[in-house]
């Protein structure tokens, strides 16, 4: 998939004097579109708000992408030596993943913040229907360098899922605990990496636990253009349910039995980023 990003961010001279009292904006489009033999559009929205003052920092970030693909299902009608094509096309969602979070940082000392946060999303396709994951908690900074950062995080947390598929056999609300770590790396003069490791457990079923890694390195052309890839991993050891139509021996509709989905899905974008 090949997306095109813009980020828009908006600057003032007063706002560049005071960077710690002023909100920060960015915008993210992205639109993929295939037609043809074959015909698919994915459509992707992201912002994220933020501003920083002391001794706290809140960032707002919202987002999802959407896919729609065309099949097309072709019938010749007549004999082998004079017939027509009929043309018939089918279309529908085929990934879907929408989401929003909130977290507030308050500085305890050069090392040390507390946060709290909060977030929702929403991946069908993976059989969530909706979670909400709000958590409080305890970062360190391990290194806070020009050119290399590393932050973990420990929290708290409450969890409510709704699945597309009801599972009688799990919980839809439980308290647990996250494990987080920001890495931050400039490899070179243009070019940096970033880490985000995410792990969420359910404290009263230590089997239920999730996670989340995404790898990106992002290379500077210039001051407007950029190439980014990223690849995410989302790990759920638990995974949600998924309906199945059971075919009897003799090939006929037997009704339908409810099956565990994949518990790894891997996510890789190649992104060309244009600054303004």
């Amino acid at each position: 998939m090949f997306l095109l990003t813009a980020h828009l961010v908006p600057a003032s001279p007063a706002a560049a004097q005071q960077e710690d009292t002023v909100w920060h904006v960015s915008g993210e489009f992205s639109f993929v579109q295939t037609s043809g033999n074959a015909a698919s559009s994915t459509l992707g929205l992201a912002t994220t708000l933020s501003r920083t003052w002391e001794p706290a920092e809140l960032k707002i970030e919202a987002g999802g992408i959407r896919t729609r693909t065309t099949r097309f299902d072709r019938t010749a009608r007549g004999t082998a030596d004079a017939y027509t094509i009929e043309e018939r096309s089918t279309s529908e969602v085929s990934a879907e993943n929408y989401y929003m979070r909130l977290r507030l940082d308050f500085t305890l000392s050069r090392r040390a913040t507390v946060f709290v946060k909060s977030d929702w999303t929403r991946n069908t396709f993976s059989g969530v229907a909706s979670r909400y994951v709000t958590a409080a908690g305890l970062s360190t900074r391990w290194i806070q360098r020009d050119a290399w950062r590393l932050r973990t995080g420990y929290a708290a947390t409450y969890t409510f899922q709704e699945d597309v598929v009801s599972n009688p056999e799990t919980q839809n609300s439980f308290v647990g605990m996250q494990l987080s770590a920001d890495h931050w790396l400039q490899v070179a003069e243009n070019t940096e990496w970033t880490s985000t490791l995410v792990l969420d457990g359910n404290a009263m079923e230590l089997s239920d636990m999730r996670g989340d890694w995404t790898n990106a390195l992002s290379v500077a052309v210039n001051d407007n253009f950029g190439l980014k890839t990223t690849v995410r991993l989302l790990y759920d050891n638990r995974p949600s349910l998924v309906g199945v139509p059971l075919v009897s021996q003799a090939g006929e509709p037997a009704g339908t039995v409810f099956a565990a989905r994949r518990k790894l899905d891997r996510v890789m974008t190649v992104a060309l980023v244009v600054t303004l």
